[in-house]
């Protein structure tokens, strides 16, 4: 049997490379094929039946389920999968307290540590600042 049919985002725009494996029968995740980058694909095998399920994948989006009987040419609009981490760490080397956290590197950690080190001078030049423009208004409203 042959299956063919197009993988879309859900603002209809054509999915390249997403996944087309078969994850029942004797061929189960052991046959497959990817969309080209119009989103299009196309599989064939003899061991294919409308019963077949097939899971399309793409990262970032909900993988779907669906039998041969349901691909056949239809156009297949994916969601997106979003995740929510739990906390992210601007890390200097240190390893994460636990496996939910994500160690973000940065090179301008040395510049971040400047800011705290000296948080006190540039909340003063903020205040003076501020206080700048209220005696500036004061003296435009006389």
């Amino acid at each position: 049997m042959k299956i063919f049919g197009q993988v879309l985002d859900i603002d209809g725009l054509p999915m390249g490379l997403a996944n087309v494996t078969i994850v029942s029968g004797e061929y189960a995740d052991k046959l497959g094929d990817e969309a080209d980058l119009d989103g299009n694909f196309v599989l064939e095998n003899n061991s294919i039946t409308p019963d077949s399920e097939f899971k399309i994948s793409y990262v970032g989006y909900k993988p779907q389920i669906f039998k041969a009987s349901q691909l056949q040419g239809k156009k297949i609009k994916l969601l997106e999968d979003n995740i929510v981490l739990d906390e992210v760490v601007i890390n200097s080397g240190k390893k994460p307290k636990n496996n939910n956290t994500v160690v973000v590197e940065s090179k301008k950690n040395k510049f971040v540590q400047h800011l705290q080190d000296h948080k006190f001078i540039y909340a003063g030049i903020g205040a003076l600042a501020g206080l700048f423009l209220i005696v500036r208004a004061f003296k435009n409203k006389k």
